[in-house]
């Protein structure tokens, strides 16, 4: 696979910084460092991973993205494109993958999104314990999504507000992903849990249902009102005796009753946090009344979405 570096690592680069003539410039190459690279047969942007070579990890990102495994639509674990092995430092090792965001970013903005992701999530943990692997570490930190639905101009691999072909500066809005459907992604498998390890033997997929709960009450439902459609789920998944808590075949099952009591004329409802001042309510409220009436002209001959 060619890939094209950022110039930076390329022979030859001089910072920019060295010809601004004394003025505070943002310059796309004085951000961070960061490990991006174009794929040269198609110009799509990839992700370059560096990683100690941790067999158990790798095989298993790398099974999971088999051709045949790949195609399950229920599959969510991030697919490995490519790996080659640095040669000046062969106990690493660099991953190719698709370029991702995290799930929150940008913030999600109505319940059908809510929906969405909880379903992606749910079956993509019971895809992957169904091949008999558990992920070890399911927080908020390693599920992400692959947002060029909503940012079709892509975007910038460390300033993710920013247009990612530009200088870093240029800002791009994100599309409604209720309208543009994402699609979400476990990423670095751990297979040790490091703060299990002294501690008696305990059943690592029970461990990944529990993890999986917490992010949705942690990152859903303390954060947004009008989610209580969640929290049998979330008690369901984080009951706090292993023996008493459900396998996620059981979870997804528990999902599927309570999603199927959901009213799809629910899903544009937008959601509220419980910091919001009266004013802000208001206005966000009066905005998401025009935008949803829009949408019933603009999809008025239209079948209704459903979940």
């Amino acid at each position: 696979m060619g890939l094209q570096l950022r110039p930076r690592y390329r022979p030859g680069w001089t910072p920019s910084r060295l010809n601004a003539k004394g003025e505070f410039v943002v310059h796309e190459d004085s951000l961070p460092q960061v490990m991006d690279a174009k794929r040269i047969r198609d110009g799509v942007v990839v992700c370059l991973k560096t990683v100690f070579r941790t067999p158990k990890g790798v095989e298993i990102a790398r099974y999971l993205s088999s051709p045949e495994l790949s195609q399950e639509p229920t599959n969510h674990s991030v697919p490995i494109l490519d790996v080659f092995r640095d040669p000046t430092v062969p106990e690493f090792e660099y991953l190719v993958m698709p370029l991702l965001r995290p799930f929150d970013d940008p913030e999600f903005t109505v319940i059908g999104e809510i929906v969405d992701f909880v379903t992606q999530i749910v079956e993509g943990l019971t895809f992957m314990h169904s091949h008999n692997i558990a992920h070890g570490d399911c927080t908020g930190m390693n599920i992400m999504m692959d947002a060029r639905p909503i940012h079709p101009q892509g975007w910038h691999f460390v300033v993710k507000e920013f247009g990612s072909d530009s200088d870093g500066v240029t800002y791009v809005t994100p599309l409604a992903r209720i309208d543009h459907p994402v699609k979400y992604y476990f990423i670095d498998y751990d297979a040790d849990v490091p703060e299990l390890k002294e501690l008696q033997p305990y059943d690592p997929f029970k461990v990944d249902v529990f993890t999986v709960g917490n992010v949705f009450f942690k990152d859903l439902y303390q954060k947004y009102l009008g989610l209580e459609f969640l929290a049998d789920l979330i008690g369901f998944m984080m009951n706090h005796d292993p023996m008493k808590r459900p396998s996620s075949e059981m979870a997804l099952e528990k999902w599927r009753k309570i999603k199927a009591g959901l009213s799809t004329s629910t899903a544009r409802w937008r959601l509220r946090k419980p910091d919001e001042s009266v004013g802000e309510r208001v206005v966000l409220d009066t905005i998401a009344v025009a935008k949803q009436g829009l949408h019933s002209i603009t999809h008025l001959f239209n079948d209704l979405r459903t979940w």
